[in-house]
């Protein structure tokens, strides 16, 4: 077992990287209180504007409410089919608008309510991270296995040891295979695939080189915070998004389950 491996197995964790569950149960209850104020929401600007709609033409209430009342039935069925595959812990359906929504509409709302709530933001990332790969899988299902020469590699500048005097930002084959750290293993396994590898310096490099490589998928490791922005950033571009391992906190000399990402990697190719 090599060096790397090892750390692995017997990383107990920090304060910053353990005991927060995808929270699938909290995401759920967040997600309904969601539609519900978009409901109460839509009411309100159908209420107001209709004692002076009715002053222009006596049916303009009545179609601005079927307006109304057709986008919430929208907001809600795509609430509640996202709560039902949450509270099983696995998403079974898979369309854009249901990944648009969750993306772009429930997640910024979410936030919101859940820091009114107090509830920790981590958890709702954890467990937007899992319902957004899930939907990845099954929408490569749909479209069929992606070529690998088409898919991107991920990986933030902080997975590098940390005192390691190599440059591998800006190249990666440059990294000596050492042992100190994962790149060398990662590196194997790209080549192995024949996907290209990139160790980013923040969002901005890895939305330039995202940009530059034009993927059909990404597989991109990072902290949830990192994670969930860049999934938001890169809609509607299929990422899997791994949770790196976080033994010295943010930000230093973290690490990642090499496991995880092979299998993120197969869950898009084979």
């Amino acid at each position: 077992m090599s060096k790397a491996v090892k750390k692995e197995v017997n990383w107990e964790g920090s304060p910053t990287s353990k005991g927060y569950s995808p929270g699938l149960a909290g995401f759920v209850w967040l997600m309904v209180l969601t539609a519900l104020a978009i409901l109460a929401a839509g009411f309100f600007f159908w209420y107001i504007p209709t004692r002076g709609l009715g002053n222009i033409h006596p049916a303009l209430p009545y179609v601005f409410g079927a307006v109304v009342l057709v986008l919430g039935a929208f907001v809600l069925g795509g609430a509640l089919l996202l709560a039902l595959a949450a509270r099983g812990g696995r998403i079974t359906y898979y369309s854009p608008w249901l990944r648009w929504m969750l993306v772009k509409l429930f997640l910024p709302i979410m936030v919101l309510f859940g820091g009114v709530l107090k509830m920790p933001k981590i958890k709702i990332e954890r467990a937007f991270i899992e319902i957004n790969n899930q939907m990845v899988r099954l929408m490569k299902k749909k479209r069929g296995a992606m070529k690998p020469e088409k898919l991107l590699i991920l990986m933030p500048h902080c997975i590098q040891f940390d005192d390691c005097a190599i440059k591998v930002t800006r190249n990666v084959k440059n990294c000596a295979g050492c042992g100190r750290c994962e790149i060398g293993e990662l590196l194997t396994l790209a080549n192995e695939f024949g996907i290209t590898l990139y160790i980013s310096t923040g969002g901005t490099s890895a939305r330039r080189k995202v940009v530059e490589h034009r993927p059909d998928a990404v597989v991109a490791v990072a902290c949830e915070r990192d994670l969930t922005s860049g999934l938001q950033d890169s809609y509607p571009l299929p990422v899997i998004g791994v949770v790196n391992i976080r033994p010295q906190g943010y930000c230093l000399d973290t690490t990642v389950a090499l496991k995880e990402v092979r299998q993120a990697i197969l869950d898009l190719v084979a």
